[in-house]
């Protein structure tokens, strides 16, 4: 049996079934509703390539109230990223996936650029590896790390990091992050100074093999180090 479809068009109906919907209490509904995704994402650009071949884990420790260093760093596996913060009253935790994504988003909107003299968790963090694989510094600094051996100790994993984002088109996205790939940053912004000088422009393409993604950095205890 064929079924009557009703245009928009048909203002008739409309007022029929506006009245009918006001006579029940269910107000009028919009035609549509607005997404407002646009307004919340903070990515720049479109990405959708592969990866950092390599992750890190960053281990910072707060030396004094307020104060935090970065202690120890060492890579990890691909997409594996996440601080291990230690304070100053003993506690430990492990900082990972879309929380993690929260805390660079919200201070990515506060600081386009890297605060240069500040000591508070998130201003260390983002001048750690981790910082540098989102993209938020050029030029590392090493006097947000404890001694200069720690800094230089990963110095081939930095130039390794740089090769693949000006060769390859890699970027950042570490296990939990949640939504879509659409930057290299993974909606962490870029600093503004680091995207002007760093990338490349065009259309790059890897032959590495993809690999899938997890929802977390595992179920490791917060304080065992390296999450392992």
């Amino acid at each position: 049996m064929n079924k009557p479809f009703y245009c928009l068009g048909d203002w008739r109906r409309n007022v029929v079934l506006m009245a009918a919907a006001a006579s029940l209490g269910l107000g009028v509904l919009p035609a549509c509703s607005s997404d407002n995704r646009a307004d919340t994402e903070t990515a720049t650009g479109d990405w959708s390539g592969e990866t950092y071949s390599q992750g890190v884990i960053t281990e910072m420790t707060e030396v004094k109230p307020g104060e935090w260093k970065i202690t120890a760093e060492q890579p990890a596996g691909k997409e594996e990223v996440a601080a291990i913060l230690h304070h100053f009253d003993g506690k430990v935790d492990t900082l990972q996936g879309a929380a993690l994504q929260k805390q660079m988003q919200d201070y990515s909107r506060q600081y386009p650029e890297n605060r240069v003299a500040g000591t508070g968790m998130m201003d260390v963090l983002m001048w750690s590896g981790i910082g540098y694989m989102a993209g938020r510094f050029l030029t590392p600094n090493p006097g947000y790390y404890a001694n200069p051996g720690l800094f230089q100790r990963n110095t081939g994993w930095r130039q390794g990091i740089t090769r693949e984002r000006e060769n390859e088109g890699r970027g950042f996205f570490g296990r939990g992050f949640t939504g879509a790939r659409s930057s290299r940053s993974a909606g962490v912004q870029e600093s503004p100074t680091f995207r002007r000088s760093a990338y490349r422009t065009g259309t790059f393409r890897s032959s590495a093999p993809r690999m899938s993604r997890s929802s977390g950095f595992g179920s490791r205890s917060s304080g065992r180090g390296w999450g392992g």
